[in-house]
């Protein structure tokens, strides 16, 4: 009887903790998207954006978005509604698939149904002829905070991760502990400026010595016709369905993001061919509907050439993001490039390398 009593109360005790726990996980709503949880000024806690944005995502305070990955991470909102006269949130996650990129724009268009400005950067998630894309990458995607339906988040919240976060969110709240990122989800990920080593940043550019460039690579005669006829861009159709969603007063802009000149393809190689088929062919998708500007950035230029602008090969700095952004609204007010630093595409027109 003794042992009977003692399992018994062994049981009560362990469930009564964890719903205990569990309460306290609803009631703090780390993620904050639960319908009944009590308001509080949460922040997105999570260091995986995958499950901090849908609550940024669904936010009704914003009424445009930059989708991407970390290659835009760093256009700045407040910078973004200063020029372009909106409210922006960067919903842009660090190697985000071009799948986990439409599953936040489809998100965000859900709550959304008329945004005014829309910006998809552009790098090599989109520009990838392999027959199969991942869906995910080695990160946790959380499939339950993309589909619509609030109310299930709840089953989803019993586990060590959610206790984790949830602790965070209280410690942001109870002024112990700095949010993770902003409300609009930015967050300044680069060391500050005091530690940048020029030596250092171009070891991560050319993989150690010199700063070096492409040689050129002589053409074919076919100028790799029948390769560029056969090449199949599987992400593409993931854009033309997002640009489908939005209705014709949106602004949207496909931004070529800016890689460092060193890890953009020889000028006449094949795969300089891949990077300006791929570009023709998206800013068809994108100007096949009214209100869509294609910009690049992705090519030598006055940004590209220079190693200091850069802290690894594909992550330039704060103040060249800054740049991006004047200039993004500079090319959808003129509609045309600016010599040496971006281009405004048109279809049918091949891009230089």
């Amino acid at each position: 009887m003794q042992w009977q009593q003692f399992w018994r109360w062994l049981c009560i005790a362990a469930l009564s903790a964890a719903a205990l726990l569990y309460g306290f996980v609803l009631i703090v709503d780390p993620y904050d998207t639960l319908p009944f949880s009590p308001p509080m000024d949460r922040r997105p806690v999570a260091s995986n954006q995958r499950f901090a944005y849908p609550a940024v995502a669904a936010n009704p305070d914003f009424d445009s978005a930059v989708f991407g990955t970390s290659t835009t991470r760093l256009l700045q909102p407040d910078r973004l509604n200063d020029v372009l006269g909106a409210r922006f949130a960067n919903l842009s996650m660090n190697s985000g698939t071009t799948y986990e990129q439409q599953r936040i724009f489809d998100l965000f268009a859900d709550h959304h149904p008329a945004p005014r400005f829309v910006i998809f950067g552009i790098d090599d998630e989109w520009c990838s002829t392999a027959e199969a894309l991942p869906l995910f990458t080695f990160r946790p995607f959380p499939p339950w905070l993309y589909d619509g339906n609030p109310w299930n988040d709840a089953l989803h919240l019993f586990d060590a991760f959610s206790v984790e976060q949830a602790i965070r969110q209280v410690g942001y709240l109870i002024g112990r502990r700095p949010a993770k990122y902003g409300r609009d989800g930015y967050m300044d990920f680069l060391p500050p400026d005091s530690e940048y080593d020029l030596t250092r940043a171009r070891s991560h550019i050319y993989g150690g010595g010199e700063p070096r460039q492409h040689e050129p690579v002589v053409k074919p005669a076919d100028a790799y016709g029948p390769q560029r006829a056969a090449w199949v861009y599987p992400a593409h159709a993931r854009m033309a369905a997002m640009l489908a969603r939005l209705p014709e007063t949106t602004t949207a802009a496909l931004v070529f993001v800016p890689y460092h000149h060193y890890v953009q393809p020889a000028p006449g190689s094949l795969d300089a061919a891949r990077w300006a088929e791929c570009k023709m062919r998206l800013t068809g998708i994108a100007t096949a509907r009214p209100m869509t500007h294609v910009i690049d950035f992705m090519f030598p230029s006055e940004i590209t050439r220079h190693d200091e602008n850069y802290w690894d090969a594909l992550h330039y700095s704060v103040a060249v993001a800054n740049e991006l952004v004047r200039f993004i609204d500079e090319a959808i007010d003129r509609r045309e490039g600016r010599a040496d630093y971006y281009r405004y595409l048109r279809p049918g027109v091949e891009p230089a390398w």
